[in-house]
């Protein structure tokens, strides 16, 4: 299997209470649910293995994203902050 950096590679649930804050540049915050927890290829070590994190995966208008995924399409301007429930 080929992977791309942050991609996500395994998916486990998300508990119930766990959300992410957004921020956008002119002030506005809301939240999203989590609804999972993501594992991502976040690039290769020295010896050519693949190193991952693990990134929370929120609902937004719809739309399933993992941190990596909201930061490459809605730029570093749009912060999001893990709350713990």
């Amino acid at each position: 299997m080929k992977i791309s950096i942050n991609c996500p590679v395994s998916l486990t649930t998300a508990p119930a209470g766990w959300w992410v804050k957004h921020s956008s540049p002119d002030g506005d915050t809301w939240n999203s649910r989590i609804v999972a927890w993501a594992v991502v290829s976040a690039g290769f070590d020295e010896d050519g293995s693949m190193d991952t994190t693990i990134e929370p995966a929120f609902l937004h208008d719809g739309t399933l994203w993992t941190r990596s995924e909201w930061y490459a399409a809605m730029g570093p301007e749009n912060g999001i902050e893990v709350v713990e429930p």
